[in-house]
């Protein structure tokens, strides 16, 4: 019995995100039909009254039912069967001016606010001058008046709100959307940024570990040494950029880099002035920083490098140069390391400019924070 009742609900009506109670609402509001019932039982002049009635009750069901199935623009043709199936009813009974507030409670179904409105001014004109030509009662019409247009006007207010609240709800989840794509994009530059480097310098000391094995056994354990430590480091930073916790920042990203650098015989000097910038700052030069020694490590076959972070009136200044066989910014521009780099720059509101001139030389230009004086 109760999977027989659920058929014939998933057939009556669609399916909707509302809760339990309110999808079970229509058949809640069927309650009223006793009016009409009531008050033919009371007052029936024509005969086969209740056979008329009857078959009245039936077509205003299909017409019900069908109009939780309407979209926006058919829905006024449920709204005019209402309408004609209670003008009808009218002739038997005074209570028929029930079916009016139906068709006025369809109203808020229309495409807008404005047209919901129009139509419910349409019916109370209806319901006046259907009176006045049939010369019906007064216990006809005020409560046909009285009570489509405060129905009709609640749910057209509570439509309007269900409706801004669906909008609220799609916009929260295109919002949680886009923080995940953000997030994604977040790590994959992090990996790639980290990843990158790590397995540039891995390589190297691989391939320097190789060479010394027969001649320098001992420089060779030295090798393989540092590379399991860097596997050990770089093992940590995955798992902190995963989680989001990477802790990144140009002093120990310089350090690093000098580490790095100077283990494959390349000389690195830096300068670090006192800047005024917030940790989102502070991380992502760290990790431009990561990405340009990797850059340098791989193509440059450079021996000397300088870096130079310095704040000159509103910005800070990002400055690494090499000595080594140049940056090819055409055949480069859109690498993925590059591309990271630029992302993480324009997210900043910051520039960087290439030069070739004996070398690669790399200006980042970021908008320092701006003092309390100011």
């Amino acid at each position: 019995m109760k999977s027989l009742f659920k058929k014939i609900d998933y057939f009556l009506l669609p399916r909707s995100q509302s809760s339990a109670s309110m999808h079970y609402a229509p058949y809640i509001w069927l309650v009223y039909l006793g009016i009409f019932f009531m008050s033919l039982i009371a007052y029936h002049p024509i005969e086969y009254s209740y056979v008329y009635a009857t078959i009245g009750l039936f077509a205003f069901l299909i017409v019900y039912f069908n109009g939780y199935w309407a979209s926006t623009e058919q829905i006024k043709w449920n709204i005019f069967g209402i309408l004609l199936i209670g003008s009808l009813l009218a002739i038997l009974t005074l209570g028929a001016s029930v079916f009016f507030v139906y068709a006025s409670a369809f109203c808020c179904r229309l495409s807008t606010p404005k047209k919901a409105f129009v139509g419910l001014i349409v019916i109370v004109v209806w319901i006046g001058v259907y009176s006045w030509f049939y010369s019906l009662s007064s216990f006809f019409y005020v409560p046909a008046i009285l009570f489509s247009v405060m129905i009709g006007g609640i749910n057209i207010y509570q439509h309007n709100i269900d409706l801004k609240r669906q909008e609220l709800i799609l916009s929260q989840q295109e919002v949680k959307h886009l923080a995940k794509i953000s997030e994604r994009e977040r790590i994959a530059r992090d990996l790639h940024d980290l990843i990158g480097h790590t397995f540039s310098v891995i390589t190297l000391k691989a391939e320097l570990a190789g060479k010394l094995i027969d001649k320098e056994k001992d420089k060779s354990k030295s090798e393989i040494k540092q590379i399991e430590n860097i596997s050990r480091e770089a093992l940590k930073q995955i798992r902190e950029v995963v989680t989001g916790y990477r802790t990144s920042d140009l002093n120990s990203e310089l350090a690093h880099a000098k580490y790095v650098l100077q283990s494959n015989d390349i000389n690195f000097e830096y300068c670090f002035d006192k800047v005024e910038f917030d940790d989102v700052t502070n991380k992502e030069l760290a990790i431009i920083l990561k990405e340009l020694v990797t850059n340098i490590l791989k193509h440059s076959q450079a021996s000397k490098v300088e870096c130079k972070i310095s704040q000159i009136n509103n910005e800070i200044i990002l400055t690494l140069e090499d000595n080594g066989n140049g940056f090819d910014a055409n055949a480069k521009v859109n690498g993925f390391g590059l591309k990271g780099i630029k992302e993480r720059i324009d997210k900043l509101n910051g520039q960087i400019s290439i030069v070739n001139e004996q070398g690669s030389k790399f200006i980042i230009s970021i908008p320092a924070l701006k003092s309390a004086d100011n």
